[in-house]
């Protein structure tokens, strides 16, 4: 999956009001909420402080994990990407990052959503590092994220149970 594509994904799913949004969510009690057919996603937070969460997963579903991320718009993004830097661990085992550049997209956000952005369609620029996974075997799996760029930082950690659908 293309770069714009997986943004598009990620950023449409991040995008739900504040009061059910996965990103905002300190528990993990909304991680199902609107997810793809084609990967699971998990988002980072929007606190930067230490979050824990326990979602459950279906079997078979790769995972798209942001390390750390940024919609904004060209200069924004290469400003960022200067100073991003981030891991994740599935069981301790370091994830393979996958830099995205400034990178113009498309996504829906709703209103209400904490980014700030209208509702509606939205032409954007994203950029980060995000873990591609491979769908986890069943049972119960440790994901940490953590990341930093420009200013902000990520610290979540997952307690994923997978085929629990």
């Amino acid at each position: 999956m293309a770069p714009a594509d997986f943004q598009a994904l990620w950023w449409t799913w991040a995008s739900q009001p504040a009061n059910s949004n996965p990103v905002s969510d300190t528990s993990g009690r909304f991680c199902m909420r609107d997810q793809p057919v084609e990967v699971w996603l998990l988002a980072g937070s929007l606190t930067g402080g230490p979050v824990e969460r326990q979602c459950r997963v279906p079997a078979d579903k790769p995972l798209l994990a942001p390390a750390v991320n940024l919609a904004g718009d060209i200069a924004g993004c290469e400003a960022f990407m200067k100073t991003a830097q981030g891991e994740v661990l599935l069981n301790n085992a370091t994830q393979p990052l996958t830099t995205v550049p400034a990178t113009p997209f498309t996504y829906e956000a709703r209103a209400g959503n904490p980014f700030g952005t209208r509702a509606g369609r939205l032409d954007s620029v994203g950029c980060g590092l995000y873990a591609w996974i491979p769908a986890p075997p069943s049972g119960e799996h440790d994901l940490v994220i953590r990341g930093s760029g420009g200013g902000r930082s990520v610290d979540v950690t997952y307690k994923l149970i997978v085929g629990a659908d």
